[in-house]
């Protein structure tokens, strides 16, 4: 990763144009994880839980979705 980061900073001087370049240059990569942990998570939810903890990320994620869910069908 240095001699990645390392060029970007010579060729963008300024710390706007290197946050700039390095999301540009990142985004791909955190698009597909994105898409792979949503995928996992679709499959199998159990996944991403800690079994007995009710306050793991599927969870709030289940909770969150089915509130939106019923507030969109009862709005």
């Amino acid at each position: 990763m240095f001699p990645f980061l390392d060029r970007t900073i010579a060729a963008n001087p300024s710390p706007a144009q290197f946050a700039e370049t390095l999301a540009v240059c990142i985004e791909p990569l955190l698009d597909n994880l994105y898409e792979a942990l949503m995928e996992q998570l679709a499959a199998d939810p159990d996944n991403f839980r800690i079994p007995g903890e009710e306050t793991c990320p599927a969870s709030f994620m289940e909770r969150r979705i089915r509130t939106l869910r019923e507030q969109t069908t009862a709005g």
